[in-house]
């Protein structure tokens, strides 16, 4: 830590928060707003904590030592008991569409663990539920009909920056692997291998097909027949 080392008042206000964050969330059904700095502050607390007991024993100040580890174990007790409060109800709300209630009183590590929960899970229930005998591309034809023979303006312009994004960010993939799909209701962001992806109702973009069948068989996309509407 060197000079960034918290002050005993800095991890006494932060232990002060653990509990209370505990606290908040032991009487909420739904997932309280943290600061979302919060993780970060936690870590340096704790790091503090280990300096300032290293130092104690190398002045041979063996109080002071149990003191300071009492402390650390205090703090890292409480923390133990947030987060299995906390996450618990990560891991349900993964389980449904992810909505802005939920997702904005995250900190960023709890926003990137619920999306990839999320995504995961998602994926893993199509398996179980999907027939083994339905085809890939057996939902062209009842999707054909929500093409519009003029494609306004700005979903080209979102086709073109999606794929030119994907192209930039993961150059050695092979673009054929990106099925374009017309977006029909908001998702939040999109964890896939060729990157994360913000969807927004009457967006145009290009996902990996995994991708597309799951969002299609949920109701947020509709695939795109690209060649009818170059030749319309």
């Amino acid at each position: 830590m060197g000079n960034m080392a918290l002050s005993i008042a800095d991890i006494e206000r932060i232990s002060k928060e653990i509990r209370e964050y505990y606290r908040i969330e032991s009487v909420n059904q739904s997932i309280q707003k943290i600061k979302p700095n919060f993780y970060n502050e936690v870590k340096e607390a704790i790091a503090t904590l280990s300096e300032m007991a290293t130092k104690s024993v190398s002045d041979s100040k063996i109080e002071s030592y149990r003191k300071i580890m009492d402390k650390k174990e205090i703090m890292e007790k409480n923390l133990r008991n947030f987060l299995l409060k906390r996450y618990e109800k990560l891991l349900r709300d993964s389980l449904f569409d992810i909505s802005s209630k939920t997702y904005e009183p995250l900190a960023p590590e709890e926003k990137v663990f619920i999306m990839e929960n999320h995504n995961r899970m998602m994926n893993y229930l199509d398996r179980i539920l999907k027939p083994e005998d339905e085809s890939p591309d057996g939902e062209g034809s009842s999707e054909e009909g929500i093409v519009e023979t003029e494609p306004p303006e700005r979903e080209e312009k979102t086709i073109q920056k999606s794929k030119d994004e994907s192209s930039e960010s993961l150059p050695k993939r092979n673009m054929e692997d990106l099925v374009p799909v017309s977006v029909i209701a908001d998702y939040l962001p999109l964890s896939t291998s060729f990157g994360d992806f913000y969807l927004h109702k009457a967006d145009i973009v290009y996902l990996p097909s995994d991708t597309t069948e799951i969002l299609v068989s949920r109701k947020y996309a509709k695939r795109l027949n690209i060649g009818k509407i170059v030749k319309n």
